[in-house]
Formats: structure tokens, C-alpha cells, sequence
């Protein structure tokens, strides 16, 4: 089986890049895995003049909900200036003021890009460990390539980027960790007959207290890899202007191993799964008005282990939406739903299910959508804004609870984001920058009632990107694997970032971070977690960009002594690009 994963970074200057250093030795340098947690991105100042800032679109499987900005369509790959650029960033996420390097289709439908990595790093406390610490330096060497179509036909984009680990003294830690992600839309027959192919992967920390973005370097044995591929071929027709229909079958893959084939004692054990979904929807189109009207049956079946032996999801609803005015619409949704799990506490919920709620479109670049219904065994508010205060600044909220496990938010994800301008993941829906990955409380086999918000603002000046962002979680556990340990997970953190174009070819960026974080496996003791970023890119030439970066993080606990821990990391690379 081919294992691909992403790394993918947020953008500040399309025309500098850091050289990516080893995902998994990065606090929440992963992308396409678990943890729908929409996050602050640092958003371009600069673009290259030589590239346009646009993107190939690429369609989700299924039609979307009623609350979704745009109104149902086929998919367009093309508009009629021809091909459009698709900008590919392989790198880590919360890498402030990094963006890669727009790869320009130009006159061709194609196009191909490569380049090579080797970063040099020393930390004085490899383990992560409060007392004993040891010290190491270490080489991680990263050559990628990228890859882009754009055709009447075939549009997607490509990146892979294998990263290989090198330490000096404890060479028990050394690993080559497969990175990349890829997206494909085929029109088999075009207007009716479409195949989709996404996949996506990563390596983050087992244990929590890792914000993403603070450069903490990670033990090899406590890193999990994540896996996550789907394939749906998918009808799709359009009833003149009275309906569009859609009708699928996806088959999912979802993945959680040690990294490196370690196994790490932390308690954590591989889980798999492979599911088979089927769907269809059918959309009122524009002969209705002011009214649209979206009836969907989607179910899937799962064969895998802990929770998802036997397990499925069944789920039938009518939605409406209708619009009062231009910018307001109300929401309205019943259905019905059959959802069981397996585990140590297997069980069915059966019943209906219902929502209200208001969609708002101030202007062409903002969105809210707040809903409050029955879903999934329980009452529940939802939110998701990202508006437009102004020309420079942006505004993200989102708030939503969900019966959820990590390999289940890796497939969500993996339908529901799509990639801005510059190849940073975005919530198709309000924008919003989202970290697939969040590595702050931790993986986990266990099947949680989550509860998750996150807040932030951007702020825009033409030389300086600044963000203030805010992430909870509170996840109450359900099941889990037989002999498996469950435990209640809460935490938070919040990230100050300030990226700063000092000339034409150096940015520097700056970043500080605190997060609160109870490791109930360990403690009853909430722990404090400190984090300090500094970063600096220069570009030497047309294709050669060096890199260096200082990073500090404590964890501690105030009443357990022996927990917790300090760590120093001091890195620069070079990145040359073909």
C-alpha cells in the first residue's frame, strides 16, 4: 500500500521559503490527519509577480449543505482566461512567514517543480524529560517534488517529500518518515460521470501538550503516523434549472501506527479502518427563488477495530434554506439517523434529528453560519464565521460538537478543506485557515464527545502579517478499544504571531504561545505549556534560501514536580529549488 503524507505551512511571501525540516520532529507539523481545528494562518503580504494567485477548484464528491456559500453546480476546472495556477506549499504547519514557491501552469496543463532540504538542528533535551536531560544534534534531509494538472478533463495537484533523520549520539532516533498529499478530479465523462482521489497523511506526537507552530523537537518513539485516502467515482446531473442530482460511492482508509514502526509504551495502539459509503442528493435548483429545497441519504459501513468493529452511520435529512434577503437566509433541516460503535461500550442511537439556524453573507468574502439541533444522541450548537473586517484584517470563529475519533476527523477533513492562493488549507466553506492536525491533546483510539472552538483575527499591513488566535477542547469519552485506557481530555492554547518582510529577500517572523493542558492519564494537575518562536528567511539567490530559527517551550505542573519538562531547539537549513 502506498502511504502518502502532507506537510503544508502557512503563507507569508509566496517568494521565500524556509527548508522544511522533519515533519515529525515539528509540534504540529502535519497536515490530513486528525483534528478539525481551524487555526490561525499567517495570510500573504507578498505574492510572486510572476505567478497569479489563483487555484485549480477542486469540487467536493458530494453536494454540500444548504448553508454553503455557493449554489449547486458541476464542477468547473478552467475559467475563460484558461489554465490557472495551483500553488503547492510541502512544509510544516504554524511555520510563520513561509510560503512555497507558486508552481505556474501557464500554456501547459501541467506542470512539475523539485527541490532539496538539509537543515542542521541541536536541541539540549531530545526525550522531552524533566530530569536527565540529553542532548543531540541532529540532520534532516528533505527532497520533494510537486506536481500540478489543470485540463478539461483532469485537474489536481501532487507533493512528495520523504524526510530523512539523521541524530549524532542517539541514533535510535534516526527515521525516514514518507511525506505528501494528493488531490485528483477525473472527468470520465464530463457533465456526468466523475472520480475523485484524495489522500493525505502525517506524523505527530502521541502524547499531548505539543502546541502546533512552537518547533518542540519529537522523540521518534512517541510519534504516531496517521494515513487517510478516499476514492469515490460519483454521478452527477442537472435537471435544467428545477434540480441538480448527485449520486456516489466512496471507499475510505484511515490509519494509525507508530512512526517508524516503534512502538513508543505509551499505551497507544494502531487502529485501522476501511469504510464503504454510498450517498445521494438531490438540490432544488433556481426555479424555487428565494427557496432551496435538499433531500440526502448517506450511510456508511466500517470493517476495522476498537470502535469501528462493525460500526456505521446511517443518516437521511431534508434541508431548507430561505433567503429573506441577499445577506440572510434561514436554516432549517430534519432527518432521521442510525449511528453505532463497538468497543468497551458499544451502542446505537437511533432517532430523529433536526437544526435552526441563519446563514449570513455580509460581503463577498465573509460568511457566518450558526446552527442549534439534535444530532448524533444529543442537543448541540454549531458555528462557523470568517468575515472580512475591512481590507486588512479577517475574523475566524468556529464552535461545534461532534461524536468523534482522530481517523474520523482525518476523512471529514479531507472533504471538507481545500487550499487558498498560496496552498494553505482553508475551510471551503467560511475560509477559515485550518491545522488538519491537532496535536495538542494528544492521539488517542478512543471514540470522544468533542467539543471544539477556536477563535482568530489577522491583521494585515503591506510588510507585516499579524494573528491572535485560540483553540479549545474538551473531549468526554464514550468507547474505546477492549484493554484500552480512557480518559477525558481537555486543553487549550493560544499563539501570538507577528511575520515582518525586513528587505525584498529576508523575512523574519515571531511567534509566542501558551497553552493549559490536564493529562489525565498521569494527573489530576492541569499543566502549564510555555512556547517562544524566532524565524528567519533570507533568499541568496533565485533558487537557494537559507533558514534559521531559535525555539523554547516549557511544560510544567504546578503540583507534580517530577512532570513536566524544558527544551531548546536551535536549527538552519538551506532549500534549494529546480
Amino acid at each position: 500500500m502506498l502511504r502518502v503524507e502532507v506537510k503544508c505551512i502557512t503563507g507569508f511571501g509566496a517568494a521565500l521559503l524556509l527548508g522544511t525540516p522533519a515533519m515529525a520532529q515539528t509540534a504540529g507539523g502535519a497536515v490530513g490527519a486528525s483534528g478539525a481545528t481551524p487555526a490561525a494562518a499567517t495570510a500573504p503580504a507578498s505574492a510572486d509577480p510572476a505567478a497569479p494567485a489563483a487555484t485549480v477548484a477542486l469540487t467536493s464528491p458530494a453536494l454540500g449543505s444548504l448553508a454553503d456559500r455557493s449554489v449547486p453546480r458541476t464542477p468547473d476546472y478552467l475559467d475563460a482566461t484558461g489554465p490557472r495556477s495551483y500553488i503547492m506549499s510541502p512544509g510544516e504547519i504554524g511555520q510563520l512567514g513561509i510560503a512555497q514557491q507558486p508552481l505556474a501552469l501557464g500554456s501547459r496543463p501541467y506542470a512539475l517543480g523539485a527541490a532539496i532540504a538539509v537543515d542542521v538542528a541541536g536541541t539540549n533535551n531530545v526525550f522531552q524529560t524533566r530530569h536527565d536531560a540529553r542532548s543531540d544534534i541532529f540532520t534532516t534531509i528533505t527532497p520533494s517534488v510537486s506536481a500540478v494538472v489543470g485540463t478539461t478533463r483532469l485537474v489536481g495537484a501532487l507533493s512528495y517529500a520523504p524526510s530523512l533523520n539523521l541524530y549524532s549520539t542517539y541514533t535510535s532516533q534516526n527515521a525516514l518518515y514518507q511525506i505528501g498529499s494528493g488531490q485528483l478530479l477525473a472527468a470520465v465523462v464530463p457533465g456526468l460521470f466523475y472520480v475523485d482521489i484524495r489522500g493525505a497523511a502525517s506524523v505527530v506526537p502521541q502524547t499531548g501538550g505539543f502546541i502546533p507552530g512552537s518547533g518542540q523537537v519529537i522523540s521518534s518513539q512517541g510519534a504516531t503516523q496517521t494515513f487517510s485516502a478516499q476514492i469515490t467515482p460519483f454521478l452527477v446531473h442537472r435537471f435544467g434549472s428545477a434540480a441538480t442530482g448527485q449520486l456516489g460511492y466512496s471507499y475510505l482508509y484511515s490509519e494509525q501506527d507508530w512512526a517508524n514502526g516503534q512502538a513508543s509504551g505509551t499505551g497507544f495502539e494502531p487502529q485501522s479502518y476501511s469504510g464503504h459509503r454510498g450517498f445521494a442528493v438531490l438540490r432544488s435548483g433556481e426555479d424555487l427563488g428565494r427557496l432551496a429545497l435538499q433531500a440526502r441519504v448517506d450511510g456508511t459501513m466500517f470493517v476495522g477495530t476498537g470502535v469501528y468493529d462493525n460500526a456505521h452511520r446511517f443518516i437521511s435529512s431534508v434541508e431548507a434554506r430561505y433567503s429573506i434577503l441577499p445577506t440572510v437566509a434561514l436554516l432549517g433541516e430534519v432527518g432521521y439517523e442510525s449511528i453505532e460503535y463497538g468497543g468497551t461500550n458499544p451502542g446505537t442511537i437511533d432517532g430523529a434529528t433536526w437544526s435552526v439556524g441563519a446563514r449570513l453573507t455580509p460581503g463577498p468574502d465573509s460568511i457566518a453560519v450558526i446552527r442549534y439541533g439534535r444530532h448524533e444522541g444529543f442537543n448541540s450548537l454549531s458555528l462557523n464565521v470568517g468575515v472580512a473586517l475591512g481590507v486588512r484584517t479577517n475574523l475566524y470563529a468556529t464552535y461545534s460538537e461532534a461524536l468523534s475519533t482522530a481517523l474520523s476527523q482525518t476523512q471529514d477533513l479531507l472533504s471538507t478543506t481545500t487550499f487558498d492562493a498560496l496552498g494553505n488549507p482553508v475551510d471551503s466553506q467560511s475560509g477559515a485557515p485550518v491545522i488538519l492536525i491537532n496535536s495538542f491533546l494528544g492521539v488517542s483510539t478512543t471514540l470522544y464527545r468533542l467539543r471544539t472552538g477556536t477563535a482568530s483575527i489577522q491583521h494585515q499591513w503591506p510588510r507585516d502579517v499579524f494573528t491572535l488566535s485560540g483553540t479549545w477542547q474538551d473531549g468526554e469519552p464514550i468507547s474505546s478499544a477492549p484493554g484500552e485506557p480512557s480518559s477525558p481530555q481537555r486543553g487549550g492554547y493560544a499563539t501570538f504571531s507577528w511575520g515582518h518582510e525586513l528587505t525584498a529577500r529576508t523575512t523574519t517572523a515571531v511567534s509566542v504561545q501558551y497553552g493549559r493542558i490536564a493529562k489525565n492519564q498521569v494527573s489530576s494537575d492541569e499543566g502549564n505549556v510555555y512556547a517562544a518562536r524566532l524565524i528567519l528567511t533570507h533568499r541568496l539567490s533565485e533558487n537557494l534560501i537559507a533558514s534559521a530559527q531559535v525555539a523554547w517551550v516549557r511544560e510544567t505542573y504546578p503540583s507534580q514536580s517530577d512532570l513536566g519538562y524544558s527544551q531548546g531547539v536551535i536549527r538552519a537549513g538551506l532549500r534549494r529549488t529546480f
